[in-house]
C-alpha cells in the first residue's frame, strides 16, 4: 500500500491486541514468531471482517475454541462453566475482531483512506482452511499467552476514489424502510438460477428442503459482506464434486481436467461476486450505498460460517439433478452503518454521556449485552488526566496572576489520574516521548468501574 506502511499496520494490530488483552482481559498476550506451530491444528474461531471502500480487503483473527472460551470468561468477568451459549462467545470474539479492525481503520483514515469495515463473521470448526484473497501479500502476526495463540492475517490494498459508494445522508429510519423494501428472496432466487444457466449452462431450480438422498461432504463456501448502509453476509456452499462440475462447465473441459483446487475456487468466487454483486443492485436501486467485499473462500469438512449482529441467517435450497447448492444471507434491519462525517455521527458524538449500557448477571441475556455493546464502540469519549487537586478561598483565587504558583495536593512521583467522561478508569505516571507528553498506564480499575466510563 503507498499511503500507509506495513509497519504501521502491524504496529497498529501489535498494540491494539496487546493493550486490549491486558485492558480488559488481564492477560499478558506477547508477540511471536510467525509460524504458531500446532497452536490453532485442534478446533478453532476465526473472526473475519472485510474492508471495503478506499481499502479494500479482508482481516482474520484466528484462536483454538478452547482460547476463545477462556477469552470471553475473562472479559465477561465470569467462570468459564457459566457460559451457557456459543453465540456468546462468538459475539465476544467478533467484538475482538472488531476492535482490532477499528483501529485499524483509524489508522487509514489517518492516512487519508476513506473506508468501512463488515460487521464480523465466524468461522468455526475443526477441519477447514481458508484460501487467501490474492490481492496482496497478506500481512502475518502471531501472539501468545502462556501456551495459547492467536494469529491475525490482514490481505488489503489501496483503492482510491472508490469511496463514492459510501456517502449518504439518510437517517437511520429511512435505510431500514429501504431495506425492507428490497424483495432479497426473490433477488437471490433469480439470479442463482439466470447465473447457472447462463455461466454454466445448467438448469437449476429452488426447491423447499434438501432431500434425504443429500449427504453434505468435503465443501466450499463462498463468503463476501456487504457494508455502507446495508451491513449483511452472503455465503454459496457446495460439495467438492459439484464445485468441480461448475469449474468444468465455466472453462469447458471434462471433469477429469480440473488441475487444480485453486481453478475452483476461482469459480466460485466468480459465482458469488455475480450473485452478491446481483443483491448489491437491488440495495442501491433502492437508493442505499452499498460496498461489496471480495468473495473469500472455506473448505473442509467440519465447519460452519455464522455473522455476528446481524438477522438469523435465511437458507435458500437449489438444485442441480443430485446436486445442491445453499445459499445463506443475513442483512441487518435494525440499524445502519453511520458514515463518518455525517450529521447523524456527530448527533451520535455529542449524545454520548447519555447512552446506557445493558448490565445485566443473567446468562440469558449475554448475546443482547454484546450486540448493544457493539453499537457504542464507535462513539468518542472524553478522555482527562488529572494531575492533582487544591482547595482555594475565592480571595486566594482573585489574587493569583501570572507567576503564581498552584500547589496541588498530590505529591511529586504519585500516579496521575485518568478519566473518561469524569470517571476514573486508570492511573499512571507521566512520560515525554518525542517532545510530547503522555502517560504510562501502571493501574487499571475494575470492569465494573470501568462500564461506569460510558454512561
Amino acid at each position: 500500500m503507498e499511503k500507509i506502511t506495513d509497519d504501521t499496520i502491524r504496529q497498529t494490530i501489535t498494540s491494539t491486541l496487546i493493550e486490549t488483552f491486558k485492558t480488559m482481559m488481564s492477560m499478558d498476550l506477547e508477540a511471536v514468531e510467525d509460524n504458531v506451530g500446532n497452536g490453532l491444528e485442534d478446533r478453532r474461531m476465526v473472526g473475519t471482517i472485510h474492508f471495503g471502500g478506499e481499502v479494500a480487503g479482508v482481516m482474520s483473527v484466528n484462536l483454538s475454541e478452547a482460547f476463545a472460551r477462556t477469552v470471553t470468561s475473562a472479559m465477561r468477568g465470569i467462570e468459564a462453566d457459566e457460559i451457557k451459549s456459543n453465540e456468546v462467545i462468538t459475539d465476544v470474539i467478533g467484538e475482538l475482531a472488531n476492535i482490532v479492525a477499528g483501529n485499524l481503520k483509524t489508522a487509514f483514515l489517518d492516512a487519508g483512506l476513506t473506508c468501512v469495515i463488515s460487521t464480523p463473521s465466524i468461522t468455526s470448526g475443526s477441519d477447514f482452511k481458508i484460501d487467501p484473497i490474492d490481492i496482496a501479500p497478506p500481512v502475518t502476526l502471531a501472539f501468545r499467552e502462556k501456551d495459547e495463540y492467536v494469529q491475525v492475517e490482514l490481505c488489503t490494498k489501496e483503492e482510491i476514489g472508490a469511496k463514492e459508494d459510501m456517502m449518504s445522508d439518510l437517517t437511520s429510519e429511512v435505510v431500514m424502510e429501504r431495506i425492507a423494501g428490497v424483495d432479497i428472496k426473490t433477488a437471490i432466487v433469480n439470479s442463482v438460477i439466470d447465473v447457472f444457466y447462463t455461466m454454466l449452462d445448467m438448469q437449476v431450480e429452488a426447491i423447499q428442503q434438501v432431500p434425504e438422498s443429500f449427504v453434505e461432504e468435503m465443501r466450499t463456501v463462498g463468503s463476501l459482506t456487504f457494508a455502507g448502509e446495508v451491513d449483511g453476509l452472503l455465503n454459496i456452499q457446495v460439495n467438492d464434486d459439484f464445485g468441480r462440475q461448475m469449474t468444468a462447465a465455466m472453462l469447458g473441459v471434462e471433469v477429469e481436467k480440473v488441475e487444480s483446487e485453486q481453478e475452483v475456487y476461482d469459480v466460485i468466487r466468480e459465482v458469488s461476486n455475480i450473485i452478491g454483486g446481483n443483491l448489491k443492485s437491488n440495495f442501491v436501486d433502492a437508493g442505499l450505498s452499498c460496498i461489496l467485499s471480495t468473495p473469500s473462500i472455506t473448505n473442509g469438512r467440519d465447519f460452519k460460517v455464522n455473522p455476528t449482529h446481524l438477522d438469523k441467517p435465511t437458507r435458500f435450497l437449489f438444485s442441480h439433478k443430485d446436486s445442491i447448492i445453499i445459499v445463506e444471507t443475513s442483512v441487518k434491519r435494525e440499524k445502519s452503518t453511520v458514515v463518518e462525517g455525517s450529521e447523524e455521527a456527530a448527533e451520535k458524538s455529542a449524545q454520548a454521556e447519555n447512552v446506557q449500557p445493558v448490565v445485566s448477571d443473567s446468562t440469558d441475556s449475554d448475546v443482547d449485552q454484546f450486540k448493544n455493546l457493539g453499537l457504542v464502540m464507535d462513539i468518542p469519549l472524553q478522555v482527562t488526566v488529572e494531575l492533582g487537586r487544591s482547595r482555594k478561598r475565592i480571595n486566594d483565587v482573585l489574587k493569583m496572576g501570572p507567576g503564581s504558583v498552584v500547589e496541588l495536593e498530590q505529591m511529586e512521583g504519585e500516579p496521575v489520574d485518568i478519566l473518561i467522561n469524569q470517571t476514573l478508569i486508570a492511573k499512571g505516571f507521566v512520560v515525554v516521548e518525542k517532545e510530547k507528553y503522555g502517560i504510562r498506564i501502571s493501574e487499571i480499575v475494575s470492569r465494573k468501574e470501568r462500564m461506569k466510563s460510558i454512561r
